[in-house]
């Protein structure tokens, strides 16, 4: 039986390193949260690839929380490392810390995990030839990285009917948003397969647009909940983007997004994914401000609400547990 090669979790470590320019951030001067995301992603595919010796596709991704604000002319250090491989997918962990080069203080922007998918030309999964083992101290990244791939797999047995899911999203919503591309090479890295950190940055974009409409003002990316893609995007589809308000608090709202993809030529349709992003409003100081009052009026809008507040319950839980783990000292084993 033929034995795949292996490496430590520390041999698959790649960084990136990101100047902030005033291209990549907003009018206040603070960086796109959809910038970051694609940088997060790159850096989580660059030390996929060393492994997957070929294609491999962002399949899911955990809640993305930015605790600490990125300005034009810090330097974001992106971190990426396999933590574990299953048969085609690997468990990525990515961690982006910027830092400001004129009072040379640094903090940690996020931390969060990853899921890929080793795929042939045509999207098929396929065996990943290089598998991980840990190293005595990273036994305990790795039982956790194998404990995420096993919750995946359950959370996901119900992808190909999901797929299948065609239903407008928000359509008793008066504030939404409608957006149609075609996905052309430039939105791929290797085959023909779309770049999960490319929909990410365009997610992001539609959802600031929205709030930003909303609000009549400026807002952050706070954060961006569990996403699980659910059907390959290919070059030459037609991408259909729907993004509405589900949700308004105090000086936050959370935006969903479906993402349809259509086959041109065959007219076959399938739902690609699903993500909800949640923006704070903000002054010209950057400090945090009331968003407009709303109260949903109609059947869907009331019941789009009650679960982005269940929503907004689990994420107050997520970024607490996160900032707690962020303080602890060697909260990362790299």
């Amino acid at each position: 039986m033929f034995k795949f090669p292996s490496v430590s979790l520390s041999d698959t470590v790649v960084e990136t390193v990101h100047l902030v320019n005033p291209s990549d951030a907003n009018p206040l001067g603070i960086l796109h949260g959809g910038n970051m995301m694609d940088w997060l992603v790159s850096a989580a595919m660059l030390a996929v690839s060393r492994l997957s010796r070929g294609n491999a596709v962002l399949g899911s991704l955990d809640s993305v929380f930015f605790v600490n604000p990125v300005r034009v002319g810090d330097v974001v250090f992106v971190k990426a490392w396999v933590e574990y491989t299953g048969n085609s997918s690997l468990e990525v962990a990515v961690r982006a810390e910027a830092e400001n080069l004129i009072n040379q203080t640094s903090s940690v922007t996020t931390f969060s995990h990853m899921a890929f998918v080793t795929v042939g030309l045509r999207g098929e999964p396929r065996a990943a030839p290089i598998k991980v083992k840990p190293k005595k101290n990273e036994v305990v990244a790795y039982r956790s990285a194998e404990k995420r791939y096993l919750e995946r797999r359950k959370a996901l047995a119900d992808r190909k009917q999901r797929s299948v899911d065609l239903t407008t999203y928000a359509p008793q919503s008066k504030w939404k948003l409608n957006f149609s591309k075609i996905v052309l090479q430039d939105d791929v890295v290797y085959g023909d397969l779309m770049f999960g950190g490319k929909l990410l940055k365009l997610l992001d974009e539609l959802t600031g647009t929205l709030a930003t409409r909303y609000c009549k003002g400026a807002v952050v990316t706070g954060s961006v909940d569990d996403m699980n893609f659910y059907y390959p995007i290919r070059v030459g589809d037609i991408l259909d983007i729907t993004v509405a308000i589900n949700h308004v608090g105090r000086s936050s709202l959370e935006i969903g997004a479906k993402v349809f993809c259509e086959d041109p030529f065959t007219s076959n349709r399938h739902h690609a994914a699903t993500a909800y992003y949640t923006f704070v409003h903000v002054d010209s100081n950057g400090r945090a401000v009331p968003v407009p009052p709303y109260a949903p009026k109609t059947q869907d809008e009331r019941l789009r609400w009650t679960q982005a507040e269940q929503r907004s319950e689990e994420r107050k839980k997520r970024i607490s547990a996160l900032k707690e783990l962020l303080e602890k000292p060697g909260s990362s084993i790299f």
